[in-house]
């Protein structure tokens, strides 16, 4: 946390003036770069001799996120994108336990097959303090397709107290209306398209499901929510901005910047408060907690894949972006430093993307 701290908002904003990159997808509706052939086959010739536990690394960012952001304004909120899976302590955890320990007897695990090998059990319990934390550091939690793709939710989230978004393709107008319906019976935020080509780009046709003219000022009072993530149809930044103004929208979620080059101000922030009946409402940044993109402002032009330790693969979801191994300090010093920017900039919350990413590392690593 203490790194976090020292980085100044002047520096954030200088850095940021030099990015431009396109904007970047969102996991389950864009597909980039997809599993390689050998990464779907998987041979591992040496079994490894530690392994990060992927999830527990993901939560704990998440954690320090939320404690640094508490810190600075009590009343901000994050949102938690596809981030359900980490509401719990995974069969692979386990599995990774019985590993670790196999290790310190000195069991022999040169050979891989030795992975195979971990005694399926049913674990006593199934959390742990760190996903109890991670529960409690986050307000919301979205989901993809839970009316119009039929998306089960994972057990667990029933042990939390969480405002629930869904973010549904529907093929038919009359899907959409039923998904319309169900969110509204279960007291979902339900953010909807038809036509994926104009999805998370466009925010005065979209139709607000409970719109209503109450002031919200937390996640869980909200009853509507857009995600504006994406401006590449507008070419003025007080063009976009004030398509804002003019919705009436409970919950609104944005990229921090305008074209991934030019940073809202605080009072570009503060004037997207208000919905257009004059009621109060909250304003997110999306920001992806494990990609890096090359045109960002803190790219190295000597930072390669495969050569950079830290870089990964290519994102799944954005054709410019690399997974980052999220775990690595370098990496957490960067998002830490676009975090505090996104929180001294007055946004009421984040919206945090990328979180899904830790499954790649744990298909790399079969324990299950």
């Amino acid at each position: 946390m203490s790194l976090l701290r020292k980085i100044t908002l002047t520096i954030f904003f200088n850095a940021l003036a030099f990015s431009a990159s396109a904007a970047d997808g969102l996991y389950g509706f864009t597909s980039a770069n997809p599993y390689t052939y050998e990464e779907q086959i998987l041979d591992i010739k040496v079994a490894p001799k530690t392994i990060v536990n992927y999830r527990e690394a993901m939560r704990k960012n998440i954690i320090a996120l939320a404690e640094f952001a508490k810190a600075e304004n009590k009343d901000f909120e994050l949102i938690a994108h596809e981030g359900e899976e980490l509401l719990h302590k995974s069969l692979w955890e386990y599995h990774l336990d019985g590993y670790n320990e196999a290790r310190k007897k000195g069991l022999n695990a040169d050979d891989p097959v030795f992975l195979a090998h971990l005694k399926r059990t049913t674990p006593e319990k199934d959390y742990s303090p760190s996903s109890e934390a991670y529960g409690k550091s986050i307000s919301g939690l979205a989901v993809n397709n839970r009316f119009c793709g039929k998306h089960e939710l994972n057990e667990h989230i029933k042990k939390h107290n969480l405002k629930l978004i869904s973010i549904d393709y529907c093929k038919t107008e009359a899907a959409f209306d039923e998904a319309a319906m169900n969110a509204t019976g279960l007291n979902y935020l339900l953010y909807a398209f038809i036509k994926p080509e104009t999805a998370f780009k466009k925010i005065r046709k979209q139709p607000i499901i409970n719109e209503n003219a109450q002031n919200i000022f937390k996640v869980a009072e909200a009853q509507n929510i857009s995600l504006f993530i994406d401006d590449s149809l507008y070419k003025d930044k007080e063009r976009f901005l004030q398509d804002i103004r003019e919705s009436n929208y409970d919950i609104v979620v944005i990229d921090p910047f305008f074209h991934h080059t030019s940073p809202y101000s605080k009072e570009d922030v503060e004037s997207l408060k208000f919905k257009k009946n004059g009621a109060k409402r909250l304003i997110f940044a999306k920001i992806n907690v494990s990609e890096a993109d090359p045109e960002d402002y803190y790219w190295q032009n000597d930072w390669e894949i495969e050569k950079t330790p830290w870089l990964a693969r290519a994102s799944f979801t954005d054709e410019n972006a690399v997974i980052t191994q999220y775990w690595d300090e370098n990496w957490r010093q960067i998002n830490g430093r676009y975090f505090k920017g996104i929180v001294d900039s007055g946004y009421d919350g984040a919206f945090l993307t990328g979180i899904e990413n830790h499954t790649y590392f744990e298909k790399q690593t079969p324990l299950e």
